[in-house]
């Protein structure tokens, strides 16, 4: 019941920052803007908590580090059931403890004093929630990084 409530229309996709290639979100940050942002602490549980959760989606090529400039980044879309990310979030969290939407940060330290369980997620009903959620992303109607 929990996956299919959430799937039906509630995920939310976290956004490119306003620095990375591709496409943009009306609202979306600036990365160069927002770094440090995150404890080292949070940053740390917060990186691990979205790289223990389910790739839905993996490219051999890797992204471009608009700080570094380095194609380090694996392409890769992951998803716990109700936000969606990229390899790109994790490394800015991880790397340079980037701002994230202060929704998110509290989801995932409630997931994690819960100690959600990722293993009853389903990878094919992630990527239908993945699909419906993007396209309110493109159309501007639903961000997480409208409200800080």
């Amino acid at each position: 019941m929990f996956m299919s409530k959430h799937l039906l229309g509630g995920m939310k996709v976290l956004p490119y920052y306003k620095e990375d290639e591709g496409a943009k979100c009306p609202s979306s940050i600036s990365l160069v803007e927002n770094l440090n942002f995150l404890s080292t602490e949070d940053a740390q549980v917060i990186s691990a908590y979205m790289e223990s959760c389910v790739v839905i989606d993996e490219w051999l090529s890797n992204i471009k580090d608009p700080i570094s400039g380095r194609l380090d980044i694996p392409s890769k879309t992951w998803s716990d059931g109700q936000f969606v990310w990229d390899s790109s979030h994790i490394h800015y969290v991880r790397k340079y403890r980037v701002r994230l939407p202060s929704v998110f940060v509290e989801h995932v330290k409630n997931q994690v004093s819960k100690k959600f369980d990722v293993n009853a997620l389903i990878k094919s009903k992630l990527r239908e929630g993945f699909e419906a959620a993007l396209k309110k992303t493109i159309a501007g109607d639903d961000s997480p990084y409208a409200a800080y």
